[in-house]
């Protein structure tokens, strides 16, 4: 009994040590109900609630998540098995909730949307939404690595999780880690000016995201997340005492451009060559957006599709693009995405196909 006590103690400290890594949140932890299991293992049930203000237009947000976490302790820390959180915004919070799995509609906006919210100075090109071109551009005097400014945006934040992996894991916290470990690969290939938008993990708005690229006067934007399915597409299974969601019919990566972008030829340029340096790296495109979604695609070969109302593409006034970097939902590409070999070879697949976007380029203002 008193060792039961002491372990509980012990992850309830850890809970509170964990939620302190979000001051700006304000969370709060309550009722915090913890159940042990029989593998040694504990199940941890218990609320927080938010309250995020936005400073640059005096808003606010609120509400509460329940959270449902399988943890353990090891080496005298606790480590998180898996997790799930159901967000409860109240209704006064301006931004959708998330509701359903496939979550991409939440990141589109149409331009009436995003004028009526009036956050910020929104400047979308008038052009039409036409097909642009994936012609390679002609030769230019390129700008050195040293002078060629990366903005990485980290998808969602880690009260919008966005999709959850088949064991239980939001995406989120895949995307957070494969661009710290891209940021990494970037700079030691000369990209010293990279820098990643909301490291924090503050919950910051989409136009604010873009809005911070252009700010940096980036020369490229590139967003990073990690897919999923429709939720009819979905089973169930066991893993580790608690049932999740999962769906094996569909797994690769995803380009997405917007041709509403300010510099949309530019964009699909990038596009072109990353999708070929997936390729080379013996990565496969997934196709089910164009089946599930009905989802414009732009190159079959390479996976790159056309979202024109993602809002953090069209807003950009650099070249910018969405990666999908695998899909989530199937059990053995969460293996692959977990694994840190493979992991390197997506990120270095990635990082020359920014080299070789970055070498066409040009110096001129």
């Amino acid at each position: 009994m008193e060792d039961r006590q002491r372990d509980r103690a012990y992850i309830e400290k850890d809970l509170r040590d964990y939620v302190a890594h979000w001051p700006s949140l304000n969370l709060k932890p309550e009722t915090v109900t913890i159940s042990a299991k029989d593998d040694g293992s504990a199940e941890l049930n218990f609320n927080v609630v938010y309250s995020v203000a936005n400073q640059s237009n005096k808003k606010s947000s609120s509400g509460y998540s329940s959270n449902t976490w399988i943890v353990r302790r090891v080496n005298g820390e606790m480590k998180i098995v898996s997790q799930r959180e159901a967000v409860h915004p109240n209704p006064t919070a301006a931004d959708k909730p998330p509701h359903s799995q496939s979550h991409e509609d939440d990141e589109a906006l149409s331009d009436e949307e995003l004028k009526k919210r009036g956050d910020i100075q929104i400047e979308i090109p008038t052009a039409k939404a036409s097909k642009p071109s994936i012609t390679p551009a002609a030769k230019a005097t390129h700008k050195s690595p040293s002078d060629f400014i990366i903005a990485l945006d980290i998808g969602h934040t880690p009260l919008r999780g966005g999709a959850i992996s088949a064991r239980g894991v939001f995406e989120y916290r895949f995307n957070r880690r494969l661009v710290a470990e891209l940021f990494a690969q970037l700079q030691a290939m000369g990209f010293i000016r990279a820098f990643v938008i909301n490291p924090q993990g503050d919950e910051i708005s989409l136009v604010h995201r873009s809005a911070e690229a252009n700010q940096q006067k980036a020369d490229l934007f590139l967003a990073i997340h990690h897919d999923s399915v429709k939720d009819k597409f979905l089973k169930n299974w066991e893993i580790d005492g608690k049932t999740q969601k999962y769906c094996d019919d569909f797994h690769g990566y995803s380009i997405f451009i917007s041709r509403k972008n300010a510099k949309a030829d530019e964009s699909a340029q990038f596009a072109d060559k990353l999708g070929r340096a997936l390729l080379d790296a013996g990565l496969t495109p997934t196709l089910h957006h164009v089946a599930q979604e009905n989802r414009p695609i732009l190159d079959r070969t390479k996976g790159i599709y056309a979202f024109d109302d993602l809002v953090v593409l069209k807003t950009a006034k650099m070249p910018a693009l969405l990666l999908e970097c695998g899909v989530i939902v199937n059990r053995a590409e969460e293996e692959k995405l977990n694994n840190a070999v493979y992991r390197e070879r997506l990120i270095e697949a990635i990082g020359r196909g920014v080299e070789s976007f970055a070498q066409t380029v040009s110096t001129a203002p």
